[in-house]
């Protein structure tokens, strides 16, 4: 297991891998559905995990949940709920995981905390250069990345949800 976590500068590929990455689920999904891109690769000059996350909301969660599966003919797998959140989780892998998909019911708080969270950090470019400061030096340890960006990601997601209103 990997000790250290890869954090790469900005890639402008990012926003048309989740283009084209949409573009296929919209046509497998037998039903309409918002997708979003969201986390650090939705945020122009952040560093990140080079992972695209995609956030897809959907009418009915146990109605999402008798065609899912269609994800796997894109070559996902689902890892069931991993959160106490209400969603459903996927991930990509082929030589490396390059997608990650939550799937949350319309009217999920989450939903809005992502995408708040991306517009704040858009919007606030010093924000976002603490961010990729914290994430750089986090890093070198796969468990101080996860836990060390929880308090700032908590206060950001507080600030979000004020300047959001």
């Amino acid at each position: 297991m990997k000790k250290n976590i890869e954090i790469v500068p900005y890639r402008t590929s990012w926003e048309e891998d989740f283009q084209s990455e949409k573009k296929a689920i919209d046509l497998l999904l037998p039903e309409k559905a918002a997708i979003y891109h969201i986390g650090s690769t939705s945020i122009p000059n952040m560093f990140a995990m080079p992972i695209i996350d995609l956030m897809i909301v959907v009418k009915c969660l146990n109605k999402f949940d008798e065609y899912s599966d269609v994800l796997n003919t894109l070559g996902y797998e689902q890892l069931g709920d991993q959160s106490k959140q209400d969603r459903r989780f996927f991930i990509k892998c082929d030589d490396n995981c390059s997608f990650h998909i939550q799937v949350y019911e319309k009217g999920n708080p989450a939903v809005e905390r992502n995408i708040a969270f991306r517009e704040y950090m858009i919007a606030h470019t010093d924000q976002a250069m603490e961010y990729i400061e914290l994430k750089k030096e986090l890093a070198k340890n796969k468990t101080k990345y996860k836990r060390g960006r929880k308090e700032f990601l908590d206060e950001i997601d507080r600030k979000a949800s004020k300047w959001k209103k």
